[in-house]
């Protein structure tokens, strides 16, 4: 059978009036902790303004399914980034039971854990809540707890049932690669830079955004990759290229440079695996500390560092002054 398909998408002012129409169905809001018939749009742009905002640090995704919009979710984030609530809305009550909240959740889980670098998503429903409740299951939230009478809605108080699900056990339902648990030539494999990889290389690095430079000539990388203070790790399937890490030492920190995957081929746990075997290289090269360079407007690998545990330094400010052309690459 093939998988329901939705879309996450941000919000648009145009998506509000249909959140008036469903924030006042009191069918809509049966289950949620909104009461049916005090939304306004004027309260919804607020809401807009709010979550839009520079400062909000959730993620706020609307969910479209066959080419209409049909409701929205969120992942709010604590203060340390780790771990985040989950909340959904399907408003159109058309797309129900139809299986597009199932498929918004486990893309949701997806962007949690791979782009915002989660380390658990967590939620609350309510206890009568049967089909939400089996929905979660199959997505791999687990039953942590049943609190009775938690919440007030309609006039009565009502039992909460609060569940989640932790990356290692997401990772393990999805079948998220990992080289350690995977040695055979035909799954991927990790090995150091050879001469004949140079071009393969220089098109992965390319594809990534990064120009040739003079460091990237195939004697410099030669060179780097035979330095004993350094190295570049590449990871191949089958004889082709996924992606490449390259290290070095500088006076007891370790650097890790040039993280590139394929696109195709990101959300695998690649990036990951050749971060721990560069960590790995440079621990054993007698690193106290591990040091990398990302740009803030790059989520996807801002989360990934944080998911490994590493930290911004606030204070630090990058600059640079070009003294050739072209000269030094982007790395």
């Amino acid at each position: 059978m093939p998988q329901t398909r939705v879309r996450l998408r941000p919000v648009t002012e145009d998506d509000l009036p249909r959140w008036v129409e469903w924030i006042n169905d009191p069918e809509v809001t049966r289950f949620t902790e909104l009461e049916a018939g005090t939304a306004t749009l004027e309260g919804e742009r607020e809401w807009f303004r709010a979550v839009t905002s520079a400062e909000h640090r959730g993620r706020n995704w609307q969910i479209e399914a066959e080419g209409r919009h049909i409701g929205g979710c969120s992942l709010d984030p604590d203060a340390a980034g780790r771990t985040a609530v989950f909340g959904i809305i399907i408003g159109d009550k058309t797309a129900w039971n139809q299986g597009f909240g199932g498929a918004a959740v486990r893309e949701v889980l997806r962007l949690g854990f791979t782009e915002m670098g989660l380390h658990r998503i967590r939620l609350e429903v309510f206890a009568e809540n049967a089909r939400a409740i089996r929905c979660y299951e199959k997505c791999g939230f687990r039953r942590e707890g049943y609190h009775r009478k938690a919440r007030f809605k309609r006039g009565e108080w009502e039992d909460v049932v609060s569940m989640a699900i932790l990356r290692e056990e997401w990772e393990a339902q999805e079948g998220v690669w990992t080289p350690s648990l995977q040695p055979d030539i035909s799954h991927p494999l990790i090995r150091s830079y050879r001469p004949s990889d140079h071009a393969a290389v220089m098109a992965l690095w390319e594809e990534c955004g990064w120009e040739p430079g003079l460091n990237d000539t195939e004697e410099m990388l030669q060179q780097r990759a035979a330095d004993p203070r350094g190295f570049i790790v590449l990871v191949e399937k089958d004889g082709a290229l996924l992606g490449t890490v390259m290290g070095h030492m500088d006076r007891g920190w370790g650097w890790i440079q040039r993280l590139a995957v394929y696109p195709e081929h990101r959300r695998q746990g690649i990036g990951r695996s050749l971060t721990r075997e560069a960590e790995k290289r440079l621990k054993a090269l007698g690193a106290h500390r591990i040091v990398l360079l990302t740009r803030r407007d790059n989520p996807a690998a801002v989360g990934l560092y944080q998911s490994l545990d590493y930290e911004t330094w606030e204070p630090v400010v990058v600059m640079s002054k070009r003294l050739v052309p072209g000269g030094e690459g982007n790395g």
